[in-house]
């Protein structure tokens, strides 16, 4: 049985400033990070939206750039404002400090420990350690913070009773005992797993009921240890507890201009408000719980 929590819908960000969002972070001071894979940038926003600056454009000479991005789909932000910008299309891992310049990056096209095949997402654990979803070798990857591997698991499987099996991984989340939570796109579910890559449970299936994904994507997990799950052409967000019963699920104000339109990154900031990259609007839409 649902549990009806209310979500407010709060404010529009970014409206006239991003183009194809798609992984979305949040630091220690409210601000926001957005991975626009149409801009070949990632764009920092304060809490209210304000834009602060933009970066990964390149820096150097005209043949000695560095730090380019060409189709960023996920970032996240260490304590210190470091972002780790995982790239779809270079098949690498970007670094870059505080004010937005190049440091480092890692990875490269293919199967190999420490390869990628359209890395999807990036996210850093309680301990500093960064994962990234492997998503066409369908499996994620551990890294520590200078790009060494720790290790890996998943492997490919189309079989929605699979255990540890991916057909095309989405993002991941984690909740305060380690477990890690993933969206398995084309199997119509989430897996969990302990911190060691063991799988524990799943939940959901394909299908267009309460507890069912017609294609979940992005996930978060709040302060009251609640799982967000985007489901990219339901147009909404599914809301389960840690062991997957289902909860509740919302969308976008009912009005025009409102409503949803292909969510894919979700991220939660330390006030608990909830951050939805609207892809095909341009946007960002932000929800509170009460």
């Amino acid at each position: 049985m649902s549990t009806v929590v209310p979500i407010n819908y709060v404010d529009v960000l970014g409206a006239s400033q991003l183009l194809r969002p798609y992984g979305i972070a949040t630091d220690d001071s409210l601000n926001i990070y957005v991975a626009e894979a149409a801009n070949n940038q990632i764009t920092k926003l304060d809490e209210r939206g304000k834009f602060l600056m933009s970066f990964g454009r390149g820096e150097g000479g005209l043949f000695k750039k560095v730090g380019k991005l060409a189709q960023p789909a996920g970032v996240a932000v260490d304590p210190a404002g470091n972002s780790y910008v995982a790239d779809m299309k270079l098949d690498c891992v970007f670094r870059f400090d505080a004010h937005g310049h190049f440091v480092m990056s890692f990875g490269k096209r293919g199967k190999g420990d420490g390869e990628f095949n359209h890395c999807w997402s990036a996210r850093l654990d309680a301990e500093g350690r960064l994962w990234v979803v492997d998503r066409n070798n369908y499996r994620i990857q551990k890294f520590d913070a200078e790009g060494n591997l720790v290790f890996k698991f998943g492997t490919h499987g189309k079989n929605e009773h699979g255990q540890g099996e991916f057909d095309y991984p989405g993002d991941l989340a984690f909740d305060r005992q380690g477990c890690i939570y993933v969206t398995d796109e084309f199997n119509y579910r989430v897996q969990k797993f302990d911190p060691q890559g063991n799988f524990i449970l799943k939940f959901g299936k394909s299908g267009y009921g309460e507890d069912e994904f017609a294609h979940p994507r992005g996930i978060a997990i709040d302060s009251q240890q609640r799982v967000y799950v985007t489901d990219t052409y339901r147009n909404c967000i599914l809301v389960f507890d840690l062991e997957g019963h289902f909860l509740f699920s919302f969308g976008g104000p009912k009005k025009l201009g409102g409503e949803l339109n292909r969510p894919i990154g979700i991220a939660i900031n330390k006030k608990g408000s909830i951050l939805v990259t609207d892809n095909q609007n341009n946007r960002i839409m932000v929800f509170s719980t009460n």
